[in-house]
């Protein structure tokens, strides 16, 4: 039995933007049930999907979470002490954090896997998929040579997952960047993905491939 028959899951999806739109559809193609989870009163902003995939729905953040197998939080850095209130009891759910990076003003960093891990209580946090753009999510095997992605946390089980996701979206090998404590040096490695992406005037078409001699 191959890996995607095999994992297949219900996926709770927590953002309303342009990377949420390209992972649900990414994910629905590879067979999962896809459930997008947005606050009460936040419009849809990719309805046109749920007209093209039947294992797409819409609905309240809460009850994404509930009956997902997976919840992976896809929102902006800011939105996410928010949103993870909402999770309600998740204590026992991977849970995947794929937000980039946010500074609070101060100069000081804002590490959203530890906020995720304090309020969910979930110990299955994981911080993975931050060093590339949406575009490169929608089409990363569609190039010569499949993208690599990187995690970063304590728990290998959420890893796994992790590493079972990127595969069905159809990127290359996932790479174990090392536990709780790397997840800032992961997110410090996302700003030299954006900078580059600006500096070099590639928006986000380009991506981080290891190779080896």
């Amino acid at each position: 039995m191959g890996y995607k028959s095999f994992a297949c899951m219900t996926i709770a999806l927590v953002g309303n933007g342009r990377l949420s739109a390209v992972l649900a559809q990414g994910l629905a193609i590879a067979g999962h049930e896809v459930l997008v989870g947005i606050r009460e009163n936040d419009k849809i902003m990719f309805d046109f999907l749920l007209d093209e995939f039947e294992n797409i729905q819409v609905m309240h953040v809460e009850e994404a979470a509930a009956a997902a197998d997976l919840i992976i939080m896809a929102t902006q850095p800011e939105l996410v002490r928010e949103m993870a209130y909402l999770l309600d009891d998740v204590r026992r759910k991977v849970i995947l954090d794929i937000t980039g990076i946010h500074h609070n003003g101060t100069g000081n960093y804002f590490n959203t896997v530890n906020a995720i891990k304090s309020i969910t209580g979930s110990p299955f946090v994981v911080k993975c998929f931050n060093t590339r753009g949406f575009e490169i999510v929608s089409t990363p095997a569609t190039r010569d040579n499949t993208i690599n992605m990187f995690v970063a946390g304590d728990n290998k089980k959420a890893k796994e997952t992790a590493k079972v996701i990127a595969r069905d979206l159809g990127f290359a090998d996932s790479h174990d960047f090392g536990g709780i404590d790397a997840v800032p040096l992961l997110d410090e490695m996302a700003l030299c993905y954006h900078n580059l992406a600006a500096q070099d005037k590639k928006g986000e078409k380009i991506a981080i491939k290891i190779t080896k001699s």
